[in-house]
């Protein structure tokens, strides 16, 4: 098996040359690497220009591709599909750093695991909360960590394993690291309604199908990467807007319509506000007080536009993020 690898990208020149140094001393190389590039500015081409002939030499094609239609992580990825040759596709986060045997063992599952659609390696730096924190986050439906799970809850958070120590069959692949057979593209693609950041592309995309081939999913502990996860925009109004609208509309896409679900779900964004709450009476600051102000007004437009969302038209929200 061979392997197509895809990094989208949007102005971290940085993280992407990182990225590329931890792949070129894998023990088993990808035989194409496909940068989709978002950024604002020609930093990431320059890079890759500079770097084709360094992974020429180890036999591996190097390719720029500008995304050319509008900034969405969902779109460039789907367009890394469009272009990827092997078969089986692997997508990385521009900011992770692998283990030297990280390409190796995804391999490894696909040839273990006749049946596997998709396999995703382990991200090592992800710990365990306090017990205080994992109880809340349980009582609300909120993402929690748990030993050698990794499951989809009705409010459209994710369980994400914080200790594995055996394959694990898997509900959902984490964006960061997910690889899946090129096949499975002839029926699934990322849902180029989620612009931008694309906020919940991976678990809808890796949910749906979970959902038609059930336990095609995997993760093994001895692919290991660190996601070094940059937080510089999550104060952003859009981003916080974009966290509530669109997990919104995936609850309806691909969550279960029952009342127990729904209610749930209502349930856990309560606990979020809350949990916000708490942290700025714990903490008072002003980004806790803007924080709050984006929830409030998130949740106002997910009322005034529930009709939309609910039939898919993100029209409403996505307009204002091209501006």
């Amino acid at each position: 098996m061979q392997v197509s690898l895809i990094i989208s990208t949007y102005n971290r020149v940085n993280s992407v040359s990182e990225c590329l140094d931890s792949i070129t001393v894998q023990t088993k190389l990808p035989k194409e690497i496909i940068i989709v590039d978002d950024s604002d500015n020609s930093e990431i081409e320059n890079l890759i220009e500079q770097r084709k002939v360094e992974f020429k030499e180890k036999n591996v094609l190097l390719n720029y591709i500008r995304n050319d239609k509008e900034k969405s992580l969902a779109i460039a990825r789907n367009i890394g599909i469009e272009n990827a040759t092997k078969d089986i596709i692997l997508f990385l986060d521009d900011d992770v750093i692998l283990n030297k045997n990280y390409i190796k063992e995804i391999l490894n599952i696909y040839k273990e695991k006749p049946s596997a659609m998709g396999v995703q390696g382990l991200v090592q730096n992800i710990k365990n909360e306090r017990m205080i924190i994992k109880l809340f986050n349980k009582l609300f439906f909120m993402p929690i960590h748990e030993r050698n799970k990794c499951r989809v809850l009705p409010s459209v958070s994710g369980s994400y394993p914080f200790f594995v120590d055996k394959i694990i069959n898997c509900e959902y692949l984490f964006g960061a690291n997910q690889s899946y057979k090129k096949e499975i593209f002839k029926e699934f693609k990322f849902d180029e309604k989620l612009k931008k950041y694309s906020y919940g592309e991976d678990l809808d995309l890796s949910y749906r199908i979970f959902k038609k081939y059930p336990r095609s999913l995997f993760m093994t502990p001895r692919a290991k990467l660190i996601h070094k996860s940059a937080q510089s925009e999550h104060l952003k109004r859009e981003v916080i807007h974009m966290g509530i609208i669109y997990f919104l509309y995936l609850f309806y896409k691909i969550i279960d319509q029952t009342a127990k679900n729904k209610l749930i779900l209502l349930w856990s964004r309560f606990g979020y506000f809350i949990l916000n709450i708490g942290i700025f009476i714990l903490k008072p600051s002003k980004s806790g007080l803007l924080r709050l102000k984006y929830l409030i007004s998130a949740y106002i437009m997910c009322m005034k536009y529930k009709r939309e969302i609910k039939r898919g038209d993100l029209d409403f929200f996505n307009e204002k993020l091209s501006r």
